[in-house]
């Protein structure tokens, strides 16, 4: 059942991203590591996705490959943010932070919630 946790935890750093962004592109002269943001095994969840905590059917599971494909996607959009912010496209950064930026994390948080139903469903809750 830590995976359960472990998704609910990632699902609520997750959402905190939207102010880290905001923040990248009022901060957009300063230093921005965008190929750490577009890192996706760098982040704590992305850490524990392509971890060992994990076991074989988990990462065989449609549930898992979803996620996953999802994660990498916020990770290219909010690097992106940071790309536009940086290069001086103050409102291209927005409108991609309020628009693709925040679907993306929709779905994310979506397939996350579906993959937390399914282990659930899975240990009989």
């Amino acid at each position: 059942m830590n995976t359960v946790v472990d998704i609910q935890q990632a699902i609520d750093s997750h959402a905190l991203w939207m102010s880290s962004l905001r923040q990248a592109i009022l901060d957009a002269q300063t230093p921005i590591d965008v190929a750490g943001i577009r890192a996706e095994d760098q982040c704590e969840f992305g850490k524990w996705l392509y971890g060992p905590r994990l076991s074989d059917e988990d990462r065989a599971s449609s549930s898992y490959q979803e996620v996953k494909r999802l994660h990498a996607e916020f990770h290219e959009a909010a690097a992106r943010v940071v790309e536009l912010a940086v290069s001086g496209q103050t409102c291209d950064a927005y409108d991609l932070l309020y628009g693709d930026y925040i679907t993306m994390s929709g779905r994310l948080a979506i397939a996350m919630r579906a993959w937390q139903d399914t282990l659930r469903g899975a240990a009989g809750q």
